[in-house]
């Protein structure tokens, strides 16, 4: 499983229907592997910690439940390919970033029982449209009739079968009677990266997720629209993201939670509106490209003209060339860049009009454009916790020219418009917010050996 919830969760839905339709019980599957880019003690401490409430609320569902995790030296075993060969059916997640997407069309290849792919990720399914929409404008006017049919439908399912009660063999990556407090040695066995730690501000649980939800509806979205871009308002964020991204939440009960408290009043139609904006519009229009155009997480799919403008560039004089470890490490002569990436290092989530401004930098501080996408990519991806997302990707597309052109052709940049921080200084407490989150110490953590890797990776032509 990819959604770490129990409820509003689609995939569980469809797998209880087709259980009960064949008369079959279902079984959840949750397998961590430790070979996916970037595997941290970050990521698996958050991804662990979503999959002890996941499994408490599918056993009170009636379903049973399964973790396994790859330990480091463990063999080449598929587990789910193993205990999917007896099966009637597979569902899996439709997730159109990262490994997901590319590991459900291998099982699918070796398999011959049906495999469904089910989007949990979005509250308008991807599926709903059926050619690529290439422009906000357009998606939001093909996505704003679809919202209410979607959010009323009704999904919770009851299984008609008891749970499954024969053997399922784990072999050593058996993992399901793990507890909270044995997380981190359970950690210490899958041969992860440990220098990047757990964020203790970002537990992974769905009963945290869901008190964030609640913080956000009562004390975030009324004002959202005002404060949404003023980093120094740490509590003017929602902090949503994360949980949305490893599935711990539903964009689905996020938006009912929002009509629900705009219907009691507690929420202004404006803020509403801007709200649902990120939520619906830009996170789902992300999501929608990255299914449609399959290199959307790499610099091929950036317009055109962005590319060719940037590759005429390439050869311009930068003023600066950092090093992959001061960029890691948020140590360049930019104070508002280093208080950015710091945030990626420490907290493993960034304001996202921070985001902005600091994706566009990076153009200014590496040899060539792929170079600086590549270092992009790389950066959200190993240390925010809402990376590998395609709302992430859309981000930094943002900055490499994913949007319109810019008034006059300059240096490094072409015709990709630079951005400055002056607007952002101007916010209410942000300078001195800044100058405080730039001067935080950073842990030193691994640092990759050859940037080729990176531009294979993500920048490959």
């Amino acid at each position: 499983m990819q959604a770490l919830r129990s409820e509003h969760n689609p995939v569980l839905d469809v797998a209880i229907l087709l259980g009960n339709d064949l008369g079959l019980p279902v079984v959840v599957v949750h397998a961590l592997e430790n070979r996916y880019p970037y595997a941290s003690h970050r990521l698996h401490r958050f991804i662990l910690e979503a999959s002890l409430d996941l499994q408490a609320g599918l056993e009170e569902r009636g379903l049973r439940f399964v973790r396994w995790v790859r330990r480091a030296g463990e063999g080449e075993v598929d587990i789910v390919a193993k205990l999917a060969e007896p099966a009637a059916a597979v569902v899996v997640d439709d997730v159109p970033t990262f490994v997901t997407r590319r590991y459900a069309d291998e099982l699918a290849g070796r398999l011959s029982a049906a495999v469904w792919a089910v989007d949990a990720c979005c509250a308008v399914p991807m599926n709903a449209f059926s050619g690529h929409l290439d422009t906000t404008k357009k998606f939001r006017a093909a996505h704003t009739p679809l919202r209410d049919k979607y959010l009323a439908t009704e999904l919770e399912q009851r299984p008609a079968v008891g749970p499954f009660a024969g053997p399922l063999d784990l072999g050593s990556g058996e993992a399901t009677d793990r507890t909270l407090d044995r997380l981190d040695q359970l950690i210490e066995t899958c041969g992860v990266d440990e220098s990047v730690r757990a964020v203790p501000a970002y537990p992974g649980g769905r009963t945290q997720a869901l008190e964030r939800l609640d913080h956000a509806v009562r004390e975030v979205v009324p004002r959202y629209k005002w404060t949404r871009n003023n980093p120094a308002l740490a509590e003017d964020s929602t902090h949503l993201s994360p949980y949305m991204h490893f599935g711990v939440l539903s964009p689905r009960e996020v938006a009912l939670a929002v009509l629900r408290a705009e219907q009691a009043g507690d929420v202004h139609p404006a803020a509403r509106y801007k709200f649902f904006d990120e939520l619906l519009t830009w996170r789902e229009y992300f999501h929608h490209r990255c299914r449609k155009l399959p290199d959307f997480t790499r610099w091929a799919a950036l317009p055109e003209w962005a590319r060719k403008s940037l590759l005429a560039h390439a050869g311009d004089e930068r003023e600066r060339v950092y090093e992959l470890e001061a960029l890691i490490h948020g140590e360049t002569d930019d104070e508002s860049w280093n208080a950015a990436q710091k945030a990626f290092v420490l907290d493993g989530w960034m304001n996202n009009n921070l985001r902005m401004y600091w994706v566009k930098q990076l153009l200014r501080w590496r040899p060539d454009p792929k170079e600086a996408f590549a270092v992009a990519c790389y950066l959200n991806d190993r240390f925010s916790l809402d990376g590998r997302d395609a709302s992430t990707y859309g981000n930094i597309h943002w900055g490499f020219g994913d949007a319109k052109k810019g008034y006059r052709e300059i240096d490094v940049y072409g015709w990709v418009p630079p951005r400055s921080d002056a607007a952002l200084r101007r916010r209410k407490g942000v300078g001195d917010w800044l100058a405080e989150q730039a001067g935080r110490d950073v842990p030193r953590v691994s640092v990759p050996g050859d940037i080729a890797d990176l531009v294979d990776r993500y920048a490959r032509s």
